[in-house]
């Protein structure tokens, strides 16, 4: 297993699926803490939460390989990467690389594919979710999908307990056909978002990226080791300027997206989970798509 995010290591599906259960808290304590999730990683019997008797708990068993088995089942070729959290908070990202659902952004080199990830944790700090997005080859960075095309084509999947959960992968499956169904549809709307972004040159790129980071709540860093603006700035000129790609030098709104996206999910400047990244990601997508 190797590091991926601050804290976060990547895995193998059978690291996700170590042994859990929810035992009685042999301590005297509140009701509230009366719980124990337990599990045995390497042999070694480890305590991952403690909770009330209310708390449900579903095994990964019951998730990550599910989304394996639904893919498979519908014929879509995918890749997966796993990662956890301290052996309590858990990601798959599912790459799909079936060609019928990649894209290329207009005029250029720049790849783009479907993508699904699922998060589940032990500790109740990762709430059970399933969301689409694109993986941008590049950065090797996801993107987010746009909020109203989200709920269009109910890309995003919820459960709480266990019956919950098991009917959000019942879902999952009913997606895939409908989106496999109305590709074209879907491909169309979001990326037509993306190609909106790409659609609008910048001029003054470090002033746009100032915009969009006070507007995202992203704090700007300037001092004698590290400048934000001067980061971003650079991550975005790099991929203008790469041979090959197709932006011969010029900067659009897309690229600066993604130069803040990178920004997002840079291991050495923020230590945030995943699924708060995802969400500052999206906040920044949204605005750039409502304020030109």
């Amino acid at each position: 297993m190797s590091k991926a995010k601050k804290g976060t290591t990547i895995c193998t599906l059978n690291d996700l699926i170590f042994p859990v259960e929810l035992i009685d808290n042999p301590n005297k304590t509140n009701r509230e803490y009366s719980k124990i999730v337990t599990g045995v990683v390497d042999g070694e019997e480890i305590d991952l939460n403690y909770c009330s008797p209310i708390y449900e708990l579903v095994p990964n068993e019951m998730i990550f390989p599910k989304v394996e088995e639904i893919l498979n089942q519908h014929g879509i070729a995918f890749s997966v990467q796993y990662s956890h959290t301290q052996h309590a908070r858990f990601y798959g990202n599912y790459t799909i690389e079936d060609p019928r659902f990649g894209y290329k952004m207009a005029g250029t080199n720049d790849v783009i594919k479907f993508i699904w990830t699922f998060q589940h944790s032990y500790n109740g700090l990762t709430k059970y979710k399933g969301v689409a997005g694109f993986f941008r080859l590049i950065c090797t960075n996801g993107l987010v999908v746009p909020v109203q095309e989200m709920k269009d084509f109910n890309l995003i999947l919820e459960g709480k307990h266990t019956s919950s959960i098991l009917r959000s992968l019942e879902e999952f499956s009913q997606i895939l056909v409908n989106v496999t169904n109305n590709l074209g549809q879907v491909k169309t709307a979001i990326t037509g978002k993306y190609e909106s972004l790409g659609g609008r040159w910048v001029a003054k790129p470090e002033d746009r990226i100032k915009e969009v980071l006070i507007a995202s709540k992203i704090a700007l860093i300037d001092n004698a080791k590290f400048n934000t603006l001067n980061d971003i700035t650079n991550r975005i000129m790099s991929e203008a300027n790469m041979v090959g790609l197709g932006y011969n030098g010029r900067v659009n709104d897309w690229l600066i997206y993604n130069g803040i996206n990178q920004y997002i999910n840079d291991d050495d400047r923020n230590i945030a989970a995943p699924e708060k990244r995802r969400e500052t990601d999206s906040k920044v997508l949204e605005y750039m798509l409502e304020y030109a």
